[in-house]
């Protein structure tokens, strides 16, 4: 269906508004764990002009490819070592993702269904969250819609033009994640032609040629394997020498994990949980989702789907089912599917017509809303963010915003609808990325102890305690940083005078041993618990780092 010309302007304003929300987080400070390691790796390439190897904490690190890290240097050398450069190509790509899903979409639907999919995709809050917290899912989004979108016109047009275009956006997600992604595509593509029963498209010679081109757009990854590790057997990566950098990108980093271990040995269970990661991540159209997607199968087996159906459910439910078989769990890895999800969603929401759906729809928007704006007054109570008035008159203005458009008149039901869903998504991550995150952050030990040396103590060398993983402090330092043996302090055999960052816990034995400096409020903001998000118990559970000055 076509949506009246007043909704459509709606939509687009949404539309953007969704686009500028995934860029608010760009100067959030970066999250201690993967975000920071990999910022850490990138910076490391850049600083020893090594776009080869790959080190962390000054070892050769073995567990993710190149691709992600060259585009992250690359912003690095144009725009310097700053949080928002670091950041910056994830941003991009979630928009290219929302691209991409609007061109798939408007191949099968008119040009509103993509629209309301972009706008979906671009509201759906781990999106958001990616958008802030860059890792590898911000690139893959992209790559394998990206991939599907070309190999499908290749397939649908004979074109040569989007066969190489597809072949090297799926030699991209390759090299950012390993080839075990290429199920991911070739599921979406090859089911989509299978099921329409499009013989000679699924066993074209053409798969053949773009197998060869995936190759060929790999092989500056393949390259760097080789020279690091396959070249050097005498290194010891993960405990062991003779570990190869080809074999761990073909097999046991990618089909090792999916077999329910990853290199490291590491085992995790529930094929059901993504079922639960849904209905969180994918909001605030999750619900919608699930409908969507009953329906979606229930068309196909009764052979009355759309065409787009059976890609969208093909690249959908063979990712959701790989990675809940894999048994291999972290939440951010489902969000590759998120494009596939939001035209199937998309589809769903604009076809509706019976008032039972229409009754269930309104009931849903307005739980959304109530839920969402009871979350964000109840953080704002138990929080305590530094500034009021900004968060006041932001959720004022929420509320003064989504009366509006309830009392507006709408020509089509469901553009009421997705702009109250998108709209309080907006204003809920707004809301997030400039109050909660910044206030939260201050309790980052490794970068807020980065930014107190840079402004005190600047370009002086800072060792840290073997124990401590804080990869802000090696990012944001900027200075150079070395791993000592805590042990060594309290041998008197570390130099005189130097610097050095620990824990509090680890530093107090050896007190006779050092001059306290500074001290930094700690705690693991990743995984915020409710005694740490309440200000009137968080001084409870949080620790300290402190910066000394060896004697």
């Amino acid at each position: 269906m076509h949506y009246p010309r007043n909704d459509d302007l709606s939509l687009y304003v949404v539309l953007a508004l969704a686009a500028l929300t995934n860029t608010t987080g760009l100067f959030d400070t970066i999250l201690d764990g993967d975000s920071a390691a990999y910022a850490t790796i990138a910076k490391t390439m850049v600083r020893h002009h090594d776009f080869i190897d790959l080190f962390l904490d000054g070892n050769d690190w073995l567990d993710k490819p190149h691709l992600s890290f060259w585009l992250t240097a690359i912003s690095f050398e144009i725009f310097g070592f700053s949080t928002w450069a670091y950041k910056l190509p994830g941003v991009i790509l979630v928009q290219v993702a929302a691209f991409y899903t609007y061109a798939f979409a408007k191949l099968h639907y008119d040009k509103s269904v993509a629209v309301v999919a972009a706008i979906i995709l671009l509201t759906a809050q781990h999106i958001i969250i990616s958008s802030n917290d860059v890792r590898m899912e911000a690139y893959l989004t992209a790559f394998i819609i990206g991939a599907v979108y070309h190999f499908y016109q290749a397939s649908r047009l004979r074109s040569n033009s989007h066969l190489v275009a597809g072949s090297l956006l799926a030699a991209a997600a390759v090299m950012t994640k390993g080839p075990f992604v290429l199920l991911l595509i070739g599921g979406a593509i090859s089911g989509g032609l299978l099921l329409t029963r499009q013989w000679t498209q699924a066993f074209h010679v053409r798969w053949i040629a773009a197998t060869l081109l995936i190759f060929l757009f790999i092989s500056p990854e393949l390259f760097s394997l080789w020279q690091q590790f396959d070249a050097h057997p005498e290194k010891s990566v993960f405990g062991r020498t003779g570990v190869s950098g080809l074999r761990f990108f073909f097999w046991d980093g990618q089909f090792g994990r999916f077999f329910n271990a990853d290199a490291h040995g590491h085992v995790s269970g529930d094929p059901f949980r993504y079922l639960h990661v849904v209905l969180w991540a994918f909001l605030p159209w999750s619900i919608p989702l699930y409908a969507a997607t009953y329906d979606a199968i229930r068309k196909l087996i009764v052979r009355q789907p759309q065409t787009a159906d059976y890609f969208t459910l093909s690249g959908g439910l063979v990712t959701f089912l790989l990675f809940s078989l894999s048994q291999f769990h972290y939440d951010h890895y489902l969000t590759i599917a998120f494009p596939f999800f939001a035209i199937i969603t998309s589809a769903y929401i604009c076809a509706l017509a019976t008032p039972t759906a229409v009754r269930l729809a309104m009931v849903w928007q307005w739980l959304f809303v109530g839920i969402a704006f009871f979350i964000c007054v109840a953080l704002q109570l138990l929080v305590r963010p530094q500034y009021w008035a900004g968060p006041v008159a932001l959720l004022v203005i929420a509320a003064v915003s989504l009366l509006y458009l309830h009392k507006k008149p709408w020509q089509q039901w469901q553009s009421r609808l997705i702009v109250a869903l998108a709209m309080t998504s907006v204003f809920a991550n707004l809301y997030l990325n400039f109050y909660i995150t910044p206030t939260l952050m201050k309790y980052q030990a490794g970068s807020e102890m980065a930014f107190y040396l840079n402004k005190h103590y600047p370009g002086q060398t800072v060792m840290r305690s073997g124990n401590d993983y804080s990869y802000t402090l090696e990012f944001y330092l900027q200075a150079p940083v070395t791993t000592v043996d805590i042990h060594l302090l309290q041998q008197g055999q570390l130099p005189h005078g130097a610097l050095l960052y620990a824990s509090a816990d680890e530093l107090r034995p050896f007190d006779d041993k050092f001059q306290l400096l500074h001290r930094t409020a700690s705690y693991s903001v990743s995984h915020p618990r409710p005694a740490f998000l309440d200000a009137a118990t968080r001084e409870q559970v949080i620790g300290e780092s402190w910066l000394v000055r060896t004697q």
